[in-house]
């Protein structure tokens, strides 16, 4: 599908052997969720007040948020450096992001000891400026609201000609158009956003320096953590668009997916310049 062609459904089997294998997983994981709000957050992971972190906040917040940071990543290439011909992919990993965001404000409702509470941060009475935590906190929120604002005229683009529900598809065609004419602010915003909360994570590293080793610790986290997330922006996307376009039976775009894989060694290189630059001047590997 080139830049210019309409995006249509596409007509396949949903119930395949590997969606199979997902309802599987889901199926367990709603199980160990149960437990965990049935005993408690201690039982299900064995940490206490000196232990609090495990290991899966390395993997679904500092990880998993950086994987869904395809999303900005390719709509600040494709919006704001107007590379137009990207377009085409634009709409996909904006898809990853939203879908991906979604499930880690899931996921941190298991990961808080008092879930209960998540919801502190959009109250201004208890807002706490000083918070680096609460910085992540109204980032992330802020940020899945304007993902899920891109995401209308997708839904709306369903409903606009319903000849059976005319009230519907004239709100749905209202909605859609007027998104589309602001789509330029959301996807700034999206931006944004992103760049905050993901530097706002290496932040989360450097308050606790004692959770770290003297080797990885530096005061310049938060710039790594973010340069890491836009240069794995890019291969994430690649990744979903191959592994998408093979699960549904469809021509891969590998000329498109190409020129922009020429974007993933220059990104790495820069991540790469910093971490041993910074390494280099701490005098970190002297501390093995």
């Amino acid at each position: 599908m080139t830049g210019r062609e309409q995006p249509r459904p596409v007509a396949c089997k949903f119930l395949t052997p590997g969606v199979g294998v997902l309802l599987a997983l889901i199926t367990a994981g709603f199980a160990f969720a149960v437990y965990r709000f049935l005993f408690g957050l201690a039982a299900a992971t064995n940490l206490d007040q000196q232990h609090p972190w495990g290991l899966w906040i390395a993997i679904d917040v500092a990880t998993g948020v950086a994987l869904a940071a395809g999303g900005f990543t390719t709509a600040a290439l494709a919006y704001i450096f107007r590379r137009e011909q990207y377009h085409a992919i634009t709409r996909p990993a904006l898809l990853t992001a939203m879908l991906g965001y979604t499930f880690v404000g899931v996921g941190l409702l298991a990961d808080l000891g008092r879930y209960y509470n998540i919801w502190h941060p959009a109250w201004p009475t208890m807002w706490q400026g000083d918070s680096v935590l609460f910085e992540v906190g109204m980032c992330v929120m802020c940020y899945l609201i304007v993902l899920y604002i891109e995401f209308l005229p997708i839904v709306c683009g369903r409903f606009v000609n319903d000849e059976r529900r005319p009230r519907l598809a004239r709100f749905c065609a209202t909605v859609q158009r007027v998104v589309n004419r602001t789509m330029f602010l959301f996807i700034i915003a999206g931006v944004v956003l992103s760049c905050l909360h993901q530097s706002s994570l290496g932040n989360l590293m450097v308050i606790a320096p004692s959770k770290m080793h003297p080797l990885w610790y530096t005061p310049i986290l938060s710039l790594l953590f973010l340069l890491s997330a836009v240069a794995v922006g890019f291969p994430m996307v690649i990744f979903e668009s191959v592994y998408a376009a093979w699960a549904l039976k469809l021509k891969p775009e590998l000329e498109l997916l190409s020129s922009l894989a020429k974007f993933v060694p220059v990104l790495l290189g820069v991540y790469i310049a910093f971490k041993f630059g910074d390494l280099l001047i701490r005098e970190s590997h002297a501390r093995l």
